[in-house]
């Protein structure tokens, strides 16, 4: 059996029209491109050793580094542009 790909998956879960799945595809497409711009971020050293500082503690007490606001600061941005009633973050 071929591999598929997420965007032919992704065509093929729409089938009829559905608000619902429309959503859902959106959201999955939007998520997928925020992780590939962080991806691409990193792989190209834009930051350098940016992503090694550390900025405080989260919630729960964690070390925040900067890699981790930058990525949540990406995927607040795609989730801005899907049909999503809400997005947390710790």
């Amino acid at each position: 059996m071929p591999a598929a790909t997420l965007d032919a998956f992704l065509n093929s879960y729409l089938g009829p029209p559905d608000e619902l799945r429309s959503a859902v595809v959106a959201t999955v497409r939007q998520l997928t491109q925020a992780a590939t711009n962080i991806r691409n971020t990193i792989n190209q050293g834009v930051l350098g050793t940016a992503f090694a500082g550390a900025r405080g503690a989260n919630a729960d007490g964690d070390i925040q580094k900067d890699l981790d606001i930058f990525a949540d600061d990406i995927f607040l941005d795609a989730m801005r542009r899907a049909p999503v009633a809400l997005y947390a973050s710790e």
